[in-house]
């Protein structure tokens, strides 16, 4: 039983050290998007942008709204700022405040085996006008 013990307390340090190594890291911006289909022909939109924050988190600007994706004009458009950060598994999250009360969170899952990917899996939850679930795109948000 000791050994068990031991060897999963030699893990620990080791996953967490992945997560470390994950980009983006905390001093440095981002940007994850994601749509999904919306009734009507349309389409479901979102955008988290990160910026370095105070230590250990980014400052976040998230845009949500429908899209006619034939033309890409915006039907409906909502804005809220809030703070995102790293668990304990791999991937991040945060929770964003719109001016008019709503507030919303999301999740973005990464793979510590394969640190490389860009596709990553997420969530965004508690306002309509962002998408539910889905694969979204990582980039420096340049």
């Amino acid at each position: 039983m000791r050994t068990l013990i031991l060897a999963v307390a030699a893990l620990v340090p080791a996953a967490a050290l992945a997560s470390d190594e994950l980009w983006p890291t905390f001093d440095t911006g981002w940007r994850w998007a994601i749509t999904e289909p919306a009734q009507g022909g349309l389409q479901r939109y979102g955008y988290v942008d990160g910026e370095p924050g105070r230590s250990g988190r980014w400052t976040v600007r998230v845009e949500c709204g429908l899209q006619d994706p034939r033309t890409g004009r915006v039907v409906r458009r909502v804005v809220g700022t809030g703070e995102g950060t790293r668990g304990s598994s791999p991937g991040f999250g945060g929770r964003w405040d719109m001016p008019d009360g709503r507030c919303g969170s999301y999740i973005v899952t990464q793979d510590a085996k394969r640190p490389e990917r860009l596709d990553l899996y997420g969530e965004m939850l508690g306002v309509d006008e962002c998408p539910r679930r889905g694969v979204g795109a990582l980039s420096s948000g340049d």
